[in-house]
């Protein structure tokens, strides 16, 4: 009798302990949706100089949040905003100004139109030469092919049995030995589009 009224208290105890360890180990709240929208930010468009914000959670299913704030860039302030769904960024929102030293391909919105005006403005210049007739062209390389893992992990898979691995917010991981750095630079440009193709989905 008395080692059944020590068993109770031990299984009842032991359940609940059980019920709060996964809650505590999978929760995700506004400083999380923070950090992560400050990540994306800082990776695609170079931003360090955070403030004033603030993390909503957004009515639905899942772990919805949208976070607003600012940045400074050289004495002014910027507004700047992210979606975030099922602990992604999905949606990111921000005009101000570029901080030196960003590249085209670094910018999700601005960054890769930039790059394809460019790149069309090379080409229209390129039709202007004549071609000498002895010049054999070298066969176009396979356009990157980017795999979506369970987990959330992106792989972009080029040419030549090289693979890169981006994390599930687009940032890069870990590559091949058999990549190259133009192979690295292509990989990172087509998980720029890659990622501004889904914002706009």
């Amino acid at each position: 009798m008395n080692s059944k009224r020590i068993i109770q208290p031990l299984v009842a105890g032991g359940l609940a302990l059980g019920l709060c360890l996964p809650g505590a180990a999978f929760a995700y709240g506004e400083k999380d949706a923070i950090r992560d929208c400050n990540e994306r930010m800082r990776n695609n468009y170079n931003l360090s100089d955070f403030r004033s914000e603030s993390a909503e959670k957004i009515p639905g299913g899942g772990h919805r949040y949208k976070v607003v704030g600012k940045t400074k860039v050289d004495g002014k302030k910027y507004d700047y905003s992210c979606e975030i769904k099922d602990r992604r960024v999905v949606k990111m929102e921000y005009n101000g100004k570029q901080p030196k030293g960003l590249g085209t391909a670094e910018s999700l919105a601005i960054g890769a139109a930039a790059a394809i005006a460019a790149g069309a403005a090379i080409s229209a210049m390129s039709k202007d030469k004549a071609q000498p007739a002895a010049e054999i062209k070298p066969a176009p390389a396979p356009a990157p092919e980017i795999k979506v893992r369970s987990n959330g992990e992106m792989e972009v898979m080029m040419g030549n049995g090289c693979t890169v691995l981006y994390n599930d917010i687009g940032l890069r991981k870990r590559y091949g030995n058999s990549c190259s750095q133009t192979q690295l630079n292509t990989a990172k440009q087509a998980m720029t589009n890659y990622l501004a193709k889904q914002s706009r989905n």
